[in-house]
């Protein structure tokens, strides 16, 4: 209750304080495109002509503040990926996108699943949050994530990526990274729309994929539907495990995805449901491959109601209900009597979730935004299935969080403040406060950033306890300077350097101690601090001829701890799995008025990982040299009445891709794809013909 007070003290002492000082004009920089919004850019005369890339740095983001800011407004490290750049860049599904992101990685976890890391830490357990439209999907069980062949690329309109913690807004599995998917509404897409994507190795299909879209505005009324079945092979390669058995991946890593997405808007009220049916094949299991593949299942489906409702001039109510159901890592067959170990397991599990807030501008000078969400986390086991900790089927914890937020443009800098404060039945509390500030010199701009981010023990985490332990919320505080340039009109730079450090780490423990009390493994909360520096480096060039966009990462764990399950042997600056160094460049070259060419490139150092054991199965550490991926992509727009196409080559030096495992469970690397060639084909049927030629 304490915070709870402090937390709106905090506000009320911050609007007191600057009120205090003389009140001046400020005028917007017409000069600098970047300072303004993209809606103010469409109003402003013809006598100033926006270039592509100040239109670029000039959208409204939407995932790092409740207010939407431009992207050097914005509180946040901030990677945004257009639409157009997603067209341009071939990309398959939304791997492709994120393997882009300075600082991401991609590692394989268990039982066939590959999810990311992040700035050097394993995140795939409630450290980023993905959402769709605002929705998170992560699934309810551990909070995981599931990457390849997931998700429809062609209906995104644009990807906003906080690289840095969003706990103060979204709450418990923000505290590394939000990914937020923001899909095309029917003001985009203005009729229907088919798309295609099919590929092929040399030894068999790697994708084969069809979308449909259909959507319109009419009036105050928008509608859209999007939808795609797809399926697809995780590699071409062989995996072996550490016991150097291995098996063919094709036929043995399939990945299967059922999803659409339906949305409507009408005036101040708009709904939405999601339905997500992946599926992956799993062979490779924990520790050693199993006699035969197994199917599991990810069944997710999320509806969102929200109503917006202008009061006044300076104020306006928000209310929002969300629903998920999640049926996660869900096995029901029956598997052979040698691979007795993989036994079935089906949770379903629901939350319930009510968010409602205030959004208020007392002055020209400030934007307020405060409110409270509330949530419920309820999980049934089936198949005669209990929980560990509780020893019964079914669990159900609350929370309760008040937030506030507010935005001050100063003569000196603009400020952002806020706090979010959670009290759960599961953990106990988290005080999350956020501190930004962003300054603009001439053509400089400055971001000095600090927040409290935390990550919620899910489901699952809390009923494998060790010995009945209550779990802490997993704490992080993360410090952040970005400075940024835009050097031309068409060419931009930004630079940034992050400082990350996580108490109570919630991570899962096998016990080696000999008289084994309760029960023998499970999660706890580490006594380590861990954590990372390091810089990333963004580069973006546009004009008329194309893009290029690059990308760097690097990162240490010198200063910081690390834990037993991630730490390299004899290396102190890296952690397991992934790699210091990462680079990354996109291009998009026009040739002629119909065709373009985007090459790429994504150089990942080395890693280090596990791939066998010794007699005694102990681990034996193993160097894996830096793979370089080159890729190509040839397209249209228009080459073809209302038809965009495209072929592309992936991998195209048959490089080895793998993707370790970066904990040691004695995982071996997951072959990824070699060389891969793919059609894309995109035919919309506008509804109204005049209009789209105009």
């Amino acid at each position: 209750m304490k915070r709870i007070l402090l937390t709106y003290i905090f506000t009320l002492l911050a609007i007191l304080s600057y009120g205090q000082h003389k009140p001046v004009d400020i005028i917007k920089d017409t000069s600098d495109l970047s300072n303004l919004s993209i809606e103010e850019l469409s109003k402003m005369k013809s006598r100033y002509a926006a270039t592509d890339m100040e239109k670029t740095i000039s959208l409204a983001i939407e995932a790092a503040s409740r207010k939407p800011l431009t992207m050097r407004k914005s509180p946040s490290i901030i990677s945004v990926i257009t639409e157009e750049e997603i067209e341009r860049s071939g990309a398959r599904d939304l791997m492709d996108i994120i393997a882009l992101i300075p600082g991401m990685e991609f590692n394989v976890d268990v039982e066939g699943v590959v999810a990311l890391s992040f700035r050097g830490l394993w995140s795939n357990e409630g450290n980023i949050s993905l959402q769709i439209n605002g929705m998170e999907v992560n699934e309810i069980a551990y909070a995981s994530l599931q990457f390849g062949n997931h998700y429809q690329v062609s209906q995104i309109k644009k990807i906003e990526i906080i690289r840095g913690p969003g706990s103060a807004i979204y709450g418990g599995c923000a505290e590394y990274a939000v990914i937020n998917i923001i899909t095309k509404k029917g003001e985009d897409l203005k009729g229907a729309a088919i798309n295609t994507n099919i590929g092929q190795t040399a030894e068999t299909y790697s994708r084969q994929e069809i979308g449909l879209s259909v959507g319109d505005k009419i009036k105050d009324l928008s509608y859209s539907f999007s939808g795609m079945v797809a399926r697809a092979q995780r590699s071409n390669g062989t995996y072996t495990d550490v016991y150097n058995n291995s098996y063919k991946m094709p036929g043995n890593a399939d990945l299967k995805a059922n999803y659409f997405n339906i949305g409507m808007k009408y005036k101040n009220l708009s709904v939405q449901f999601i339905y997500d049916n992946y599926q992956t094949t799993n062979r490779d299991n924990i520790l050693g491959i199993m006699s035969r593949p197994y199917s599991m299942n990810f069944l997710s489906g999320m509806t969102q109601v929200k109503y917006n409702k202008q009061l006044n001039k300076k104020l306006q109510l928000q209310l929002k209900l969300d629903h998920k159901y999640s049926e996660p890592w869900t096995f029901t067959g029956q598997p052979a009597l040698i691979d007795s170990e993989y036994g079935s397991y089906r949770l379903i599990a629901n939350t319930y979730k009510a968010n409602i807030g205030i959004l208020w501008d007392p002055l020209y000078w400030m934007n307020v935004n405060c409110g409270i969400e509330g949530y419920n986390d309820r999980g049934h086991l089936t198949m005669n299935q209990v929980f560990r900790t509780d020893s019964t089927n079914e669990v159900s914890y609350m929370n309760y969080a008040p937030f506030t937020q507010i935005l001050m443009k100063t003569p000196y800098a603009n400020i952002t403040v806020g706090a979010r404060y959670d009290i759960s039945t599961a953990f106990g509390s988290a005080f999350n406060p956020r501190l930004g500030i962003t300054k603009k010199v001439g053509i400089f701009n400055f971001k000095l950033l600090y927040a409290s981010s935390f990550r919620a023990p899910a489901i699952e985490s809390i009923q494998y306890g060790v010995d009945n332990m209550k779990l802490k919320p997993e704490r992080s505080n993360t410090l952040e300077f970005e400075a940024s340039v835009k050097m031309r009109k068409d060419m931009y730079l930004s630079v940034n350097f992050f400082d990350i450090t996580t108490t109570d780490a919630i991570r899962y423990f096998v016990k080696t101690d000999s008289v084994i009390t309760g029960f023998p493994d499970g999660y706890r909360n580490s006594d380590k601090k861990i954590g990372s520096q390091g810089v990333e480096v963004e580069y973006r060039y546009k004009s008329s001829f194309g893009f290029i966009n690059l990308a760097y990462s690097y990162y240490t764990i010198r200063n910081k701890s690390v834990d037993d399950a991630n730490m390299v042997p004899g290396n102190k600056s890296m952690t397991l799995g992934t790699a210091q160094n990462k680079l990354t460049v996109l291009a998009s070259i026009n040739v002629g008025k119909k065709l373009f060419i985007s090459p790429s490139v994504n150089f990942i150092d080395k890693r280090f990982g596990y791939s066998s054991v010794d007699a005694n199965e102990n681990g034996i550490l193993t160097e894996y040299k830096p793979q370089l991926l080159l890729n190509a992509y040839l397209g249209s727009s228009n080459l073809v009445k209302n038809c965009s196409l495209g072929l592309g080559i992936s991998n195209i030096t048959n490089e080895r891709i793998i993707y370790p495992q970066a904990y040691s469970s004695l995982h071996a690397p997951l072959p990824g794809m070699g060389r891969d060639l793919y059609l894309k084909v995109n035919y919309k049927l506008p509804f109204n013909q005049k209009q789209q030629d105009q």
